[in-house]
């Protein structure tokens, strides 16, 4: 009896400890619950949207316009990973904040954008899927 106890008791403190080890951690300034910023429209394909979705095959909105200082989120609705990277490809030298890395299926990451300009981004692993930002 003493030794089944024993094993409950290893079984409970490795299941928390797991769980604790393993469990997407709440990282203080990676939420974006409320981003203000002077954002504007210049073409019809850009948008106002915090969030870069990949969906698989694309980047969604292709193309955004935001402030600098602005934190977009990049979330990944696709069955494969994606590795956000800013252009030239292979280097990624163009805006390093738009180096986001790689994101699993169903996760997302947050970044904050601060160099002004035009910069195009693409998935490093199928570097035909491209997306581009201007930060005013």
């Amino acid at each position: 009896m003493k030794a089944f106890i024993i094993g409950l008791v290893v079984i409970v403190v490795l299941g928390v400890g797991g769980y604790m080890i393993f469990r997407t951690p709440s990282k203080t300034g990676t939420t974006n619950t409320s981003t203000t910023s002077n954002r504007s429209n210049t073409a019809t394909t850009e948008t106002t949207a915090d969030t870069i979705t990949f969906d698989g095959s694309q980047f969604t909105p292709s193309s955004l316009t935001v402030a600098s200082g602005t934190t977009l989120t990049v979330k990944n609705t696709s069955s494969t990973d994606v590795q956000m990277d800013s252009d030239p490809h292979p280097v990624h030298t163009d805006d390093t904040d738009l180096n986001v890395g790689l994101v699993s299926p169903g996760q997302s990451k947050t970044f904050t954008v601060t160099k002004k300009g035009s910069f195009g981004y693409h998935n490093h692993l199928d570097s035909s899927i491209r997306g581009k930002i201007t930060i005013q």
